[in-house]
């Protein structure tokens, strides 16, 4: 009797059904007995969700915007050395990915939400889906050209471009020129 014989011979009506009973029956022995094995040591227990937001250091953040522009605009024609302040309101945050998972009964939808978490090198973080810097509110530019107008014009322009402010929140002036020991003798006169 070749394999295939054997095969209908098995699939026949009457054996179709023990077959599908046998099948049916190993599943639920199957089932009931992986709840009776002792749950591995090596898994690790289930980390506290974290806050929705958390904080980030806005000052580094400013810091780091004024360096760019110094840069940037030291580079422009006319407007040598340059001196940037610029200020921002809040602090940055990060917006953590989360499952939502619904459920529905007779009393209606119920819905929660869970982080989504990562598992690396045997610890588990929460998986950033957006992070928001500090909202720029202004900047002060002092620099060698300031004094002219058609230098104060592009500066603010590169700046009101870069940082996404507008140009009446932007400052642009000269540097003074005079050493900190002539503006000392000439403050009060």
């Amino acid at each position: 009797m070749h394999r295939t014989d054997k095969l209908k011979a098995l699939l026949n009506q009457e054996n179709r059904l023990r077959l599908i009973l046998l099948l049916g029956i190993s599943g639920i022995a199957l089932i009931l007995l992986s709840g009776l094995l002792p749950k591995r040591q090596n898994e690790l227990p289930r980390a506290e969700p974290p806050p929705a937001v958390s904080e980030q250091d806005p000052d580094a953040y400013r810091i780091q915007l004024e360096e760019r522009l110094t840069d940037l605009l030291s580079d422009m024609d006319g407007v040598g050395q340059v001196h940037v302040m610029i200020t921002v309101s809040g602090t940055g945050e990060q917006i953590y990915a989360s499952e939502i998972s619904e459920s529905h009964s007779e009393h209606g939808t119920q819905s929660s939400a869970s982080p989504v978490l990562l598992r690396t090198n045997g610890s588990e973080s929460a998986l950033i889906a957006e992070t928001r810097t500090p909202a720029v509110c202004g900047a002060a530019i002092l620099c060698a050209g300031g004094g002219h107008a058609a230098v104060q014009e592009r500066v603010t322009k590169a700046a009101a471009a870069l940082l996404g402010i507008p140009v009446s929140s932007i400052y642009v002036g000269a540097i003074n020129k005079a050493s900190p020991a002539d503006s000392n003798t000439h403050a009060y006169n």
